[in-house]
C-alpha cells in the first residue's frame, strides 16, 4: 500500500507540471500553494548508540480546492461578459473554457483536500514510518486538528501512508473558541490588528502601487480581452488578474481531478495567461503578505510570531512527556494551517524561515513561502534516546535536516537539555511558562 502513495505522487506531479506551467520546466510561483516535494535527501546518521523513541508533529493540510467560492466565480463573471461583447482573444477564449471546466471540477468541494493533498499527506506518513520505524512501537497516537475538514482529511491520509498500526490512536479536535495550540491566530486581538495594521497595509499598498503591477495586468489583459473591451476594465485589471494568478496557482492542486473529469484540450492551461515576468511578480506580492502576516516580517520576535508561543509550548509539553516515560504515545501528530506553521518555524529559530528584512522589496532574501509554507509544509521534532538517560533531539522542516540558533557539536542532532533550556528562556522572555493560561496569553499580546 505504501509504495502506491510515493509512486503515484510522482506521477500526479508528471502530470500537473504538463498541465498548467507555461515556459517553465518547474512548478513555480506558486507561493503557498506550491505542491509538497519531498527534497530531504539522506538522512545523517545518529550518533552511536542512539535511537528514535518519539515524534512531535505539526503539519499543515495538503493541497486544497479552493476554500470558499469567489475568486473563481469573479472570474468567469468578467470572462462571460467579455466574451458577449465579443471581447475576448483567441487565448481568452481558451482560458474561459478552461475556466469553466475548473469551476465544474470545483463545484462542491470548497474547502477539502484534492487528491494530490492525499497522496502528499500519505508520502510524509510513509517515509516517517520508513525512517523512524522505531518510535512506532504500540503505545499509541495522538491525532490533533483543527475543526476545518482540510485538517482532518489530511490527518487520514496521513494515517493511511503511516501504515497499519497496532496502538490505539487518540484524536483530539478543540473548539475552534478554544484552540490555542493550533488555531492561536484566531485568539489574538492584538494579533487580528496587527494584521489590518498601518504599517502592513503600508508595506503591501507599496507593492500594489509598483508599476510592475498595472504593467503584469495590462499584458495579461492584452493576451485575453479584445482592445475595446480591456480599456473598460475596473482598475486597469489588477484585481481580475489576481484572482486569475488564484485560480491558476489552485489548478495544480487540481490536477487529479482535473484529469478524471477529462482534459480541457489545452495543455498549457492558465499559465498561458501569464508570462514569466508576470508570474514572479504576482508571487512575489502575495508571498509579501504572507511574510509580513505568517512570518518574521519586519521584527523577528513581533506578535506576528510570538503568537505561535502556545505551540511551540505545546511541542516541548509532549517531548517533556516523553522523556524517559514509559507511558507516553509514540507520536503527537497535529494538522493545522500555514498560518500556524510559519510563525512557529520563525519562532523556533529555524534557519531560512526566522530572518527579518528591512524593506519589504527585500524579504525573498531571507524567506520565500514556497520553502517555508508549501501545502502540506510540516515541523517535525524527533526524540533519540541513548544510553543511560541520555537524549538527542533532531528538529525537520518539510523533512530537511533544520539549524537552530543552539550550540551543538553533533549536528543536526542537539542535546535535549540544550534545546529545552533555550526555548524555555526564549517562551519566558516573551512571558510565557509551558504551564500558562494560553487563552489568557494570546487575549493579554501586545
Amino acid at each position: 500500500m505504501r509504495k502506491f502513495f510515493l509512486g503515484a505522487g510522482m506521477v500526479l506531479g508528471i502530470y500537473v507540471m504538463g498541465w498548467a506551467q507555461e515556459g517553465t520546466s518547474s512548478p513555480g510561483y506558486l507561493g503557498t500553494k506550491t505542491p509538497y516535494v519531498f527534497s530531504g535527501g539522506a538522512a545523517t546518521p545518529p550518533p552511536a548508540g542512539f535511537r528514535p523513541v518519539f515524534i512531535s508533529y505539526a503539519g499543515r493540510h495538503g493541497a486544497r480546492f479552493l476554500t470558499k467560492e469567489g475568486t473563481d466565480l469573479q472570474v468567469l463573471r468578467v470572462l462571460q461578459s467579455a466574451e458577449k461583447s465579443d471581447g475576448l482573444t483567441e487565448m481568452g477564449l481558451r482560458v474561459a473554457k478552461i475556466v469553466r471546466h475548473l469551476l465544474r471540477v470545483g463545484k462542491g468541494n470548497y474547502e477539502r483536500i484534492t487528491l494530490l493533498g492525499e497522496l502528499e499527506q500519505a508520502a510524509i506518513g510513509e517515509r516517517m514510518h520508513q525512517h523512524y520505524g522505531s518510535v512506532f512501537t504500540g503505545r499509541g497516537l495522538e491525532v490533533v486538528t483543527t475543526w476545518k475538514l482540510r485538517t482532518q482529511q489530511s490527518a487520514a491520509a496521513f494515517l493511511k501512508g503511516l501504515g497499519k498500526y497496532e496502538g490505539a490512536l487518540k484524536w483530539e479536535r478543540a473548539p475552534d473558541s478554544a484552540d490555542t495550540a493550533l488555531r492561536f491566530y484566531d485568539l489574538s486581538p492584538a494579533y487580528q490588528r496587527y494584521k489590518k495594521s498601518s504599517g502592513v497595509k503600508r508595506s503591501l499598498d507599496s507593492l500594489d502601487k509598483d508599476e510592475r503591477t498595472a504593467a503584469t495586468a495590462k499584458r495579461v489583459c492584452a493576451r485575453l480581452f479584445r482592445p475595446a473591451f480591456a480599456r473598460l476594465m475596473e482598475g486597469g485589471g489588477i484585481a481580475f488578474v489576481d484572482d486569475l494568478y488564484d485560480l491558476y496557482s489552485i489548478g495544480w492542486s487540481m490536477s487529479g481531478e482535473l484529469k478524471a473529469a477529462g482534459d480541457p484540450g489545452d495543455r498549457e492551461g492558465l499559465g498561458a495567461a501569464f508570462d514569466k515576468d508576470g508570474l514572479e511578480w504576482l508571487d512575489f506580492r502575495n508571498g509579501a503578505a504572507d511574510f509580513l502576516e505568517k512570518g518574521p516580517g519586519f521584527d523577528s520576535v513581533g506578535i506576528q510570531v510570538k503568537v505561535a508561543a502556545p505551540l511551540l509550548a505545546d511541542i516541548i509539553n509532549s517531548l517533556d512527556r516523553a522523556v524517559g516515560k514509559a507511558d507516553a504515545p509514540d507520536a503527537v501528530l497535529r494538522f493545522t494551517h500555514a498560518e500556524a506553521i510559519a510563525p512557529l518555524a520563525a519562532l523556533s529559530g529555524i534557519r531560512g524561515a526566522s530572518s527579518s528584512a528591512r524593506s519589504i522589496y527585500l524579504y525573498h532574501d531571507h524567506w520565500r513561502a514556497e520553502d517555508v509554507i508549501p501545502l502540506s509544509a510540516n515541523i517535525q521534532w524527533i526524540l533519540y534516546a541513548g544510553d543511560g538517560g541520555t537524549y538527542l533531539v533532531k528538529v525537520l522542516l518539510n523533512e530537511r535536516e533544520a539549524a537552530l540558533p543552539v550550540a551543538t557539536r553533533q549536528w543536526p542532532y542537539y542535546q535535549w537539555e540544550d534545546l529545552r533550556a533555550y526555548y524555555v528562556g526564549k517562551l519566558g522572555e516573551l512571558g510565557v511558562g509551558l504551564r500558562e493560561n494560553m487563552q489568557e496569553y494570546l487575549r493579554g499580546l501586545e
